[in-house]
């Protein structure tokens, strides 16, 4: 409740980006935020797998956190706790066993910007990954959003916490879909922690109809030997921001960042990525 507060305050005082601000001088939000948008869309429609199926990368077995209209669906997903914790972070938040890393690693890395404190303030949902030490994830986690609205524009804020402990190494495959023909605005946030030793290979389809702007920030904070790589597909979408924060705390860190974009017409895709060197003896 503290840190909503906090951030409801800072996005009162911040406000939307505009292009005054340096990193914002190519992307103007100022179409985008010029529908009204409900933060919380007051119909879910009930969607199976024949619905999704296609969003999915359903050739090769994989967990997945699905999310319709921001809230989670377990039927379509598959989650576990042995071992490991893939679930969703509105559990993590609530329940105490994991109070020691909600603590220790929720809103820390996080840019404390207008649109990031936005989501801190609104976010009721996302999804909660935890590798414990040594351990190699057997399969991809596959994360997807999907939105349905029939008769109204929504604005979604979904929150993401993964923390791979030392040696330990995931794939992640990241989505945002829109299901319908009305204008959505996701300003997602994500906190990546890749401790020692761990690797990280996390994906990223933007591939979204024309309707649907994303703001994504994420937040990737690297220890000693930690091998993250981002693979970014900006494919689709009517504006895609991609804000880029990586931290490299120590020595021995590699930090790869690949991508392809392909847009048309009056698409428009910004990347702005941030490397914060820290110490030497990284690439």
């Amino acid at each position: 409740h503290g840190i909503r507060t906090k951030a409801i305050k800072n996005f009162e005082k911040e406000g939307f980006p505009t292009k005054k601000l340096e990193n914002w001088k190519y992307t103007s939000l100022k179409k985008t935020l010029n529908y009204d948008y409900k933060l919380f869309p007051s119909d879910t429609k009930a969607l199976e797998f024949k619905d999704i199926k296609k969003y999915l990368i359903d050739d090769v077995e994989s967990y997945k956190i699905i999310f319709v209209d921001g809230k989670y669906c377990s039927h379509l997903s598959e989650t576990t706790h042995d071992g490991m914790d893939i679930c969703i972070l509105s559990s993590a938040l609530t329940q105490s066993k994991y109070n020691l890393i909600i603590e220790n690693y929720f809103d820390k890395i996080s840019k404390k910007d207008g649109i990031t404190s936005l989501n801190t303030a609104f976010t009721s949902e996302g999804s909660y990954i935890h590798i414990p030490k040594n351990v190699q994830v057997d399969k991809p986690i596959q994360v997807i959003y999907f939105s349905t609205g029939k008769n109204e524009s929504v604005m979604y804020q979904p929150r993401n916490l993964i923390v791979i402990d030392e040696n330990s190494q995931v794939e992640i495959i990241e989505r945002h879909q829109s299901l319908s023909e009305n204008n959505v605005l996701v300003n997602s946030v994500s906190e990546i922690y890749c401790d020692k030793k761990s690797v990280v290979k996390h994906y990223k389809i933007q591939n979204d109809k024309f309707n649907a702007s994303l703001i994504d920030n994420t937040f990737i904070s690297q220890q000693r030997n930690s091998d993250y790589t981002l693979h970014t597909f900006s494919l689709g979408g009517e504006l895609t921001r991609n804000n880029l924060s990586i931290f490299q705390n120590d020595e021995r860190i590699e930090s790869t960042i690949k991508g392809i974009t392909i847009i048309e017409e009056n698409q428009h895709v910004d990347h702005n990525t941030l490397i914060h060197h820290r110490k030497p003896n990284c690439n």
